[in-house]
């Protein structure tokens, strides 16, 4: 079994993830907010870049949050969950398209 993160700024399409995933017999998914680092550093005075940062992230709404999502997979559904994912965010290796990875679960209690 493993757990698949995906990190994506795209909030809108965490229902149709969340949908899809249940479609193909995947449940328990939780989406949680989520700041990237860069975002959350942007604030900050004490860093040597700081002033490059927040010239980059200009025009973004400081209060707009990303969603990461958390669901288990059994490991015989992880290629079909996966490509379930990339059929609603698109492909991932574009620049800002969102994170999505496995960790293996070494126990897990309360997962049915």
């Amino acid at each position: 079994m493993q757990v698949l993160f995906l990190i994506i700024k795209r909030t809108e399409l965490v229902d149709d993830i969340m949908k899809a995933l249940a479609s193909i017999g995947i449940h328990g998914g939780t989406a949680i907010d989520s700041i990237g680092m860069a975002k959350s550093i942007s604030t900050m005075d004490n860093l040597p870049t700081i002033g490059l940062l927040r010239e980059m992230l200009k025009g973004e709404d400081p209060s707009k949050k990303g969603k990461t999502i958390l669901v288990a997979v059994p490991d015989e559904q992880v290629e079909a969950a996966k490509e379930t994912i990339l059929k609603i965010t698109g492909d991932l290796s574009l620049p800002n398209a969102g994170v999505l990875f496995g960790v293996p679960i070494t126990f897990a209690l309360g997962i049915n």
